[in-house]
């Protein structure tokens, strides 16, 4: 599979792309979070960053290209959401106008701490026991977050978009990466593990309580 090399054009595609992800998650937040499909779920949960993130860690072709092309690709998400929001609050004359700018920096410093995170997960590629243990970490991610997005269709019928997004995309990177995986048990075991300790710690406070 083609990677992505490290250069002046492949990172400012890395962060038109984001600009784009963020136009498409601010557009989404629009729609109404209390239906059945919640199209702006998009916007406020963690699936699509865990498999966007991921997919272009997959893509990178080292670990530092990882951390540049994450951090670009989050930071132009980052701010061309708030970005446009301020634009939309200008043109619906909102009385409050102001822009978001501790969000933006929150989310910011998050995508640092994303980059990071790709950064070390790109050493998947080393394999062994570390390998395996890292190439389950966004498939253990993402159907953390499809359990709970179906518990929550199933009492308030709500979430329907986002829990197949998480359950196809989970199973995409969990099938995937399991065929990488040197060591299949370990690679099951840390799957189970993640998704079971991602479910309890951040969904079910998250989502489950509300």
């Amino acid at each position: 599979m083609k990677k992505i090399p490290t250069s002046v054009k492949a990172c400012l595609a890395m962060f038109w792309l984001g600009i784009l992800a963020g136009v498409v998650c601010r557009l989404s937040d629009l729609f109404p979070y209390d239906s059945l499909w919640s199209l702006s779920s998009i916007a406020t949960l963690f699936g699509f960053w865990i498999a966007s993130a991921g997919a272009i860690t997959w893509l990178s072709s080292s670990n530092g290209g990882a951390f540049l092309n994450v951090f670009l690709y989050l930071f132009g998400m980052t701010g061309s959401f708030y970005g446009l929001k301020y634009l939309l609050d200008v043109v619906a004359q909102e009385p409050e106008l102001h822009f978001q700018t501790s969000l933006f920096l929150l989310y910011t410093l998050l995508s640092l701490f994303c980059a990071f995170g790709c950064f070390v997960l790109f050493c998947w590629n080393r394999g062994g026991l570390l390998g395996s243990v890292l190439y389950a970490l966004p498939a253990g991610g993402l159907l953390a977050e499809a359990a709970a997005c179906l518990l929550v269709l199933l009492s308030r019928r709500m979430l329907l978009g986002q829990t197949l997004f998480d359950f196809a995309f989970g199973l995409l990177f969990g099938v995937g990466l399991f065929r990488q995986a040197s060591n299949k048990v370990v690679y099951i075991l840390t799957l189970l593990l993640v998704a079971i300790v991602v479910f309890f710690k951040v969904y079910q406070p998250f989502l489950l309580t509300v």
